[in-house]
C-alpha cells in the first residue's frame, strides 16, 4: 500500500508539472498576426503554421492568426481583431494592412501595435508613439548573409563532367584554378553599401572569387559558369528554367513551390519576424530594424560540415 501511494503521489506531482505550465500558456495574453489571404496562399498553410508553432513557443504563449480577406477595410479588420482576443498583448500588422495598423491604434490606443513595414515606406503611418511601434527589415544585414551563404554554397564540389579516354590523353597540363563567380540579381532596394556588404560576405569566404550584380536577364553571365546566384526577390523567372546551380532569394514563396535548388530562402514576412518584433515591443522600442529569418533548406545539403557553417554564418552581422 506504502508504495502505491507513493506512486499516487508521483503521478500527481508529474501531473501538476505538465498542467502548469499549459494554464499559463494558456491564459497568457495571445499575439495577434493580421493576414490577408493572398498572403496566405503564396505564403503557404503548411509553412504558415509551422512559423506560427514556432513563434508560440519562442514566447511561451499563444499566436493566433487573424485571416481576413483581400480588400477588408480597416475597421472590418479591426473589429475581426477584437473577435479574436479582447486584450492581446499585441497585434502585429504586415505593410500591406498600415492603414488598419493606424486604425485600430487610434480606437485602441492601450494595446501596442507593430507594423513590419519591410523595405517600404509606408507614408500611411505617423511617427511611432508608445503603443505604435513601427519596425523595418535590416536589409544590410540581409545582404550580408548571403555573401557568406553564396560563397558556402558555392564551395560545394559539382558532379564531375565525364570525360571521354581522348580528353584523358590530352590532360597533360592540368588547368589552373578558375576563381568562382557569384550573382547577385538586385532590386530597387540594393544600393551601393548593400552591394558592399554582399561583397564583404562572398569575400570572407572565398577571398579569390568574382562578383557580379545584375538587374535584369541580358545582364547575366554564362551560368554554367556560376557558383551561385542570390535572388532578391527578381528574376524569378529563372526558376522556370532549372538552373542547376545554388539558389538564394528573398521572398515569401511557399517553400513547396521553390525549386529544387533553391538552399536558403530569405523570409522578412510578418510571421518570419514575429517573435524579434514581439520582444522589441515589449520593451517598448517604438523604432527599429529586423534582419530576415533565413530558412536552410538542410535535406538538400549533404554535407553536414557546409549545413553547420549556414547555420552559424546566419548570425553574423556586419
Amino acid at each position: 500500500m506504502r508504495h502505491i501511494r507513493l506512486l499516487a503521489i508521483v503521478a500527481v506531482v508529474l501531473a501538476a508539472l505538465v498542467a502548469v505550465p499549459f494554464v499559463i500558456f494558456r491564459t497568457r495574453p495571445p499575439v495577434l498576426i493580421v493576414t490577408d489571404a493572398p498572403f496566405a496562399a503564396l505564403y503557404g498553410s503548411a509553412h504558415l503554421r509551422q512559423q506560427q508553432a514556432d513563434a508560440a513557443r519562442a514566447l511561451f504563449r499563444q499566436v493566433k492568426p487573424v485571416m481576413i480577406a483581400d480588400g477588408a477595410g480597416a475597421d472590418v479588420v479591426s473589429l475581426a481583431i477584437r473577435e479574436a482576443a479582447a486584450q492581446p498583448l499585441c497585434v502585429l500588422f504586415p505593410r500591406t494592412q498600415a492603414a488598419a495598423a493606424l486604425y485600430f491604434h487610434e480606437q485602441f490606443p492601450e494595446i501596442p501595435a507593430v507594423l513590419l513595414r519591410g523595405l517600404a515606406s509606408v507614408p500611411e503611418i505617423p511617427s511611432p508613439d508608445d503603443s505604435l511601434y513601427v519596425y523595418s527589415t535590416d536589409n544590410m544585414t540581409d545582404l550580408y548573409r548571403a555573401g557568406l551563404f553564396a560563397a558556402i554554397l558555392g564551395a560545394i564540389p559539382q558532379k564531375p563532367v565525364q570525360k571521354t579516354e581522348k580528353q584523358v590523353e590530352s590532360a597533360v597540363v592540368p588547368p589552373t584554378s578558375v576563381p568562382k563567380t557569384y550573382v547577385l540579381w538586385q532590386n530597387r532596394s540594393v544600393q551601393a553599401a548593400g552591394r558592399e556588404l554582399f561583397s564583404q560576405g562572398v569575400q570572407e569566404q572565398d577571398p579569390e572569387s568574382v562578383i557580379i550584380f545584375v538587374n535584369n536577364g541580358a545582364e547575366m553571365p554564362d551560368m554554367r559558369g556560376i557558383s551561385c546566384l542570390v535572388l532578391t526577390s527578381a528574376g524569378a523567372e529563372y526558376f522556370e528554367k532549372n538552373p542547376r546551380m545554388p539558389l538564394i532569394l528573398f521572398s515569401w514563396l511557399n517553400p513547396e513551390l521553390a525549386a529544387q535548388e533553391l538552399m536558403v530562402l530569405f523570409d522578412d514576412s510578418v510571421w518570419a519576424l514575429a517573435v524579434p518584433a514581439v520582444r522589441m515591443a515589449a520593451l517598448r522600442q517604438t523604432e527599429g530594424k529586423i534582419p530576415s529569418k533565413p530558412l536552410i533548406f538542410s535535406e538538400k545539403i549533404a554535407d553536414n560540415s557546409v549545413f553547420r557553417s549556414l547555420k552559424k554564418s546566419a548570425k553574423k552581422v556586419p
